[in-house]
């Protein structure tokens, strides 16, 4: 029985004498293809000879969160780091984790994993912390109806050569985005699993086909990824936690749409004629919707945040109240530092949930109502103008241009300019008379 800090976890080099006295002495049990390795023998290998991967991508955000804490990268050769990522594996899925074990416990391992010659798990390091679950309570599990004597060794294909680092991130990316468990992987994980495969050197097609099920080789989405990433490393900056990725969750979407909304507009600066916005301004609705996500806002209302900025003088005067409340919400709370003094057995996504909640308790109220001020604004604009109010205005406004031109085309000094505008004037109306026909 492989307990921690007693016999658990052996180091990397003692795993490897046992694993390699496997292959030499075992018979395998069945076979399994491995990608760039082909077709595999499969053995049995008992729990306490292997260790998780600690940056297994099912909790890659927890894993580095808890990173930062430390000060350093994770060990499959520390007990306590080991304790950690049991943790981190048990608590993720928890629901379905009594299922999975039911499961074992009635028709075994029925898919082999995938190991290191030093013990590291490349597939399959879920099922590894159930079956030590399993190992490690038998009173529970061992009972007349089930026999769990034959779930103390996991089932792997041994891969004989040692793996570099890089070599086992393809590996572990391969598997847990193909062919491991089907379970739904947290969406966060894989911005910061491609953000760290590019700072390993990977090319984006190499991200792509190392993501193959998410991504279907295409290098648009890993770029789309990268973009993502960069956003939410700069709002962890912004609210004073660089690296704590469990801040994150359940804002996928909300950050998404932050993207989208800045390309938009990129796009769309020498064509928009409200007013005259700049990079500055973007930076600046990029901080405001970091400050609503800070305060739980929920992705669909951030629908407005574009409809807001290009209304100039509203922009400005939101831009500003919003920067005023959240500049005095955040003068009240602690840094991070401070928290993690005041709550010293606390994790670090615990730390940072109450110093959100702190924030929140401050800031949430007063941004929701400057929030609710512009939304009434742009409903009571959408009531005031139907359909055909808005087609009538631009009737109005291409017939004074009209009455201009006809006092002599020598008047304008931009006709290029102009005729080109028209010319877009016609296919959209085009385009409009095809709606409505």
């Amino acid at each position: 029985m492989p307990v921690i800090n007693r016999d658990f976890p052996l180091s990397a080099e003692a795993r490897k004498a046992h694993l390699k006295a496997i292959l030499e002495d075992s018979k395998p049990i069945s076979s399994v293809k491995v990608p760039g390795h082909g077709s595999q023998n499969v053995y049995r290998i008992p729990l306490q000879f292997l260790s998780y991967n600690p940056y297994n991508t099912r909790f890659l955000s927890q894993a580095k969160t808890w990173q930062k804490r430390l000060g350093r990268r994770l060990s499959n050769e520390n007990p306590r780091d080991v304790e950690k990522i049991e943790e981190f594996l048990w608590s993720y899925k928890k629901d379905k984790n009594e299922n999975t074990i039911n499961s074992l416990i009635k028709e075994g391992q029925l898919q082999p994993g995938v190991v290191t010659i030093d013990g590291l798990i490349l597939a399959g390091n879920r099922r590894f912390r159930l079956l030590n679950e399993i190992d490690r309570n038998p009173d529970k599990y061992n009972t007349q109806h089930a026999n769990i004597e034959g779930l103390k060794c996991f089932e792997a294909a041994i891969l004989g050569t040692v793996l570099t680092e890089k070599e086992i991130v393809r590996y572990e990316s391969f598997y847990q985005y193909g062919a491991e468990d089907k379970v739904d992987y947290d969406p966060i994980q894989k911005y910061i699993a491609a953000h760290d495969q590019k700072d390993y050197g990977f090319e984006l097609s190499e991200i792509a086909a190392n993501f193959a099920a998410l991504t279907n080789g295409d290098i648009k989405i890993v770029q789309r990824w990268l973009d993502v990433y960069a956003l939410m490393a700069e709002y962890l900056e912004y609210i004073g936690e660089p690296e704590i990725y469990t801040a994150l969750f359940g804002n996928e979407e909300s950050f998404l749409n932050l993207l989208d909304t800045k390309k938009s507009l990129e796009r769309g600066r020498t064509k928009n004629e409200s007013w005259d916005y700049d990079d500055m301004d973007i930076a600046d609705l990029q901080l405001r919707y970091f400050d609503y996500i800070r305060v739980g806002k929920s992705t669909h209302d951030f629908r407005i945040f574009k409809k807001i900025f290009l209304n100039k003088s509203r922009w400005k005067d939101f831009n500003k109240s919003v920067d005023e409340t959240v500049g005095k919400a955040s003068e009240e709370i602690f840094s991070i530092d401070e928290y993690r003094s005041k709550y010293p057995d606390e994790t670090e996504d615990t730390i940072s949930e109450i110093r959100n909640n702190d924030f929140r308790e401050k800031a949430e109220k007063p941004l929701n109502q400057l929030y609710g001020t512009e939304n009434a604004y742009l409903v009571s604009k959408a009531d005031e103008e139907t359909p055909y109010k808005t087609a009538q205005q631009a009737y109005q406004k291409l017939e004074k241009l009209s009455t201009f031109l006809d006092l002599g085309l020598d008047r304008i000094s931009d006709l290029d300019k102009l005729l080109d505008k028209v010319r877009e004037i016609q296919k959209l109306v085009g385009k409009i008379k095809m709606k409505i026909d």
